[in-house]
């Protein structure tokens, strides 16, 4: 797209929290020149873009006449598809914030919007991007850490009431669904990226204590093509907050444990121990020694593939993009690369409110699920399959 260019000038539509993000992100890069900035609300575009330098935009055609080659979107959800779509019709390229859309049908439209356009949608999964899983997904892709048998993802971060007091929070039109999509999509995300595709889906998901519409607990069992099995747990009800991802092989125990983003020191390898080792697994550990080492001697293939460390921040992305860019090449989070995520958010929605499980060739337009994260269904039914919140401290 920008071959031949020593620098990329770009653009932020929505400039609330998370647009802070690229803004840092891309203000610290030299090859970017961040010109331009657009809300619905003109003076949170004006305060964004006194702050990083910017001129703030009246619309979407305003920016990108401002000769903008990518444009980050961070507008709430329920907005991505049509504010994309319109960026893609004006010849631009488009960073966009997770979760891409709210459903399933918003991507395909997008995917044609794309298509049709000079342009084309990248979608913000910075945790892909960090040097561990970079370094995982090499190491897991080539065999060099075995083969995956299983796996534990958890998102268990909290939020209290005063969290959803934006109207636009904590309802299906304006989240498209709750933490499953907003939250614990980047964990979910990462571990399709490391384990490779899924295909049936079991999961509950419930509303215990948050005024919401959606849950604010989900949890899912995954079995992936390989065979390997994965428990994905997500909550907004959880104090002591972690994000974490497991995943024991034939050759050892992979594992990243982190709140809001990793560096290498976040993840651990545990090589397989050895014959005299795993003999004595149950025994009594104050005797035996107990699993608290692994390898036995074994060359440490994680610690030696070690390189610079690159923390999973939006810069580590963004930096990336403006590289690829730059120099004309592909960058990998492409918007159809994130689409098993979508439909891995999608099926657990139609598992948890259906009450049955789900394969990845069920998610066909004719599935209610495709079209809403709630499947159509009237409030009542999916309150009956959620529960109703219970009064509870924050």
């Amino acid at each position: 797209m920008s071959a031949g260019r020593s620098t990329l000038r770009v653009g932020v539509v929505g400039c609330g929290g998370i647009a802070r993000s690229h803004g840092r992100a891309y203000t610290a890069n030299p090859r970017v020149e961040l010109v331009a900035a657009h809300d619905v609300n003109p003076a949170s575009a004006k305060g964004f873009a006194e702050e990083f330098g910017a001129v703030a935009c009246d619309s979407l055609a305003d920016l990108v006449a401002q000769d903008v080659q990518l444009v980050s979107v961070c507008t709430p959800p329920g907005t991505h598809t049509a504010t994309t779509a319109a960026l893609l019709e004006l010849g631009v390229s488009v960073l966009l914030e997770k979760p891409p859309t709210v459903n399933l049908a918003d991507m395909d439209l997008i995917a044609q919007a794309e298509a049709a356009s000079t342009g084309s949608v990248y979608v913000v999964f910075q945790h892909r991007h960090g040097s561990g899983a970079e370094r995982a997904h090499r190491l897991l892709a080539d065999g060099s850490l075995g083969t995956p048998r299983v796996a534990v993802c958890e998102t268990l971060w909290y939020r209290p009431e005063s969290y959803f007091d934006p109207e636009w929070r904590g309802n299906w039109a304006g989240e498209g669904g709750g933490p499953t999509l907003g939250h614990g999509i980047h964990q979910i995300d990462l571990l399709l990226h490391l384990m490779g595709e899924w295909t049936t889906l079991n999961a509950t998901a419930a509303r215990i204590a948050r005024p919401v519409e959606f849950e604010d607990v989900a949890t899912a069992t995954v079995t992936f093509a390989n065979g390997a099995l994965a428990s994905v747990v997500t909550s907004l009800l959880s104090p002591r907050e972690v994000s974490r991802i497991r995943i024991d092989t034939t050759a050892g125990t992979l594992e990243v444990e982190h709140l809001y983003g990793y560096s290498d020191a976040d993840w651990s390898w545990f090589p397989l121990p050895g014959a005299d080792r795993v003999a004595a697994n149950g025994s009594d550990p104050e005797l035996a020694g107990g699993n608290s080492a692994g390898g036995d001697g074994v060359t440490d293939v994680w610690t030696a593939s070690a390189g610079a460390d690159r923390p999973s921040q939006h810069a580590a992305q963004i930096d990336e993009l403006v590289d690829d860019l730059l120099a004309g090449r592909p960058h990998a989070t492409t918007l159809a690369s994130t689409r098993p995520t979508m439909e891995f958010v999608t099926a657990l929605y139609a598992s948890a409110l259906g009450g049955t499980s789900i394969t990845r060739s069920d998610l066909t337009p004719d599935l209610e699920f495709y079209r809403s994260l709630d499947g159509g269904l009237p409030a009542h039914q999916v309150s009956a399959r959620l529960g109703s919140a219970r009064s509870a401290p924050a």
